[in-house]
């Protein structure tokens, strides 16, 4: 029975589809198999060869694709090479621009306004100095001599950590010329009436030295003396080096082999009670170039010595 029922389904295939077993049959006619030998007998039955063919067939793979890898990095280098010596040919061949001015020295530092309390006089300082105004009677200079514990200063403002400091100084005219042995008479109400502003200026120089003694080598820039148009406002800079005990060592952490103090000055005669009153604004020669320069320099320009009236006795 299972016989008979194998013929008829084959019976029934070759009834259902005798085109396509046609064909077949002429295909496998004009191309006959290949004679089996007994080594492709051995490797068609061998699991061990088809491994190694797998394997085989992997490693080509493998390096096809590492060459493939190894190209396109080539011609990535190659082209990186080419857009590097290209860089650097503009770099060589493009004239290089001037050189711009320091930010810094344009940046915007914020001021404020002091106003003396007792009316002497009134100056913008930058908004971060501390200031101290000295009120106590034996700090306050002498109002004959201009001596105190403090020298002739009555106003101190500054910033430490960048050694800045500005100083209002109050001390007699006729104190400043006897200290020269200068006979002070006549007219003191211009500083032309009193002598040259270069010699006036320096008189000031000695003096602030003199209660200074830590500091030394304070010379006047003579370029620098200038006077207002009223003649009762004398301008002038000093240049002051300071002593460095290892220059070497100093050359070596900051590359400068010494310390230079500028200090921009006014002095001033408006107050018109006999009293000379002076700025002083000094900053390390490096940091007077920048924007803090420029800060210092409206301290000096803002300071207004106030007019005081007379007393009457």
């Amino acid at each position: 029975n299972i016989s008979n029922r194998r013929t008829r389904l084959i019976e029934k295939r070759n009834f259902a589809f005798p085109v396509a077993r046609t064909k077949i049959s002429r295909l496998s006619s004009d191309n006959p198999a290949p004679p089996q030998t007994l080594t492709s007998t051995m490797m068609s039955s061998d699991p061990n060869n088809e491994l190694k063919a797998h394997n085989d067939a992997e490693k080509n793979s493998a390096q096809q694709q590492h060459q493939h890898q190894q190209q396109h990095r080539r011609v990535f280098l190659q082209s990186l090479t080419m857009s590097s010596i290209a860089a650097i040919t503009n770099l060589l061949v493009t004239p290089k621009p001037a050189l711009a001015a320091d930010d810094t020295a344009t940046a915007t530092v914020e001021m404020k306004t002091f106003i003396d309390p007792k009316g002497l006089f009134v100056l913008n300082v930058p908004k971060r100095f501390f200031a101290i105004r000295r009120t106590v009677k034996g700090d306050l200079p002498n109002e004959e001599t201009g001596e105190g514990r403090r020298g002739s200063s009555i106003f101190t403002a500054g910033d430490m950590s960048k050694a800045e400091v500005v100083a209002v100084e109050r001390f007699p005219i006729t104190a400043l010329l006897q200290t020269a042995g200068v006979s002070a008479s006549g007219n003191l109400s211009t500083f032309t009436s009193i002598g040259k502003p270069t010699a006036i200026a320096s008189l000031i120089a000695l003096r602030r030295d003199r209660d200074r003694p830590g500091q030394s080598k304070t010379i006047l820039l003579p370029d620098s003396v200038s006077l207002s148009p009223d003649e009762k406002t004398l301008y002038f800079e000093l240049s002051t080096e300071v002593d460095v005990q290892k220059p070497e060592l100093l050359l070596e952490q900051t590359g400068v082999g010494e310390i230079v103090r500028m200090t921009l000055a006014k002095a001033t005669l408006t107050s018109g009670d006999g009293q000379m009153m002076a700025v002083f604004a000094s900053a390390l020669k490096q940091d007077l170039a920048g924007s803090d320069g420029v800060a210092l320099r409206e301290c000096v320009d803002s300071f207004v010595a106030v007019e005081q009236k007379q007393v009457v006795k």
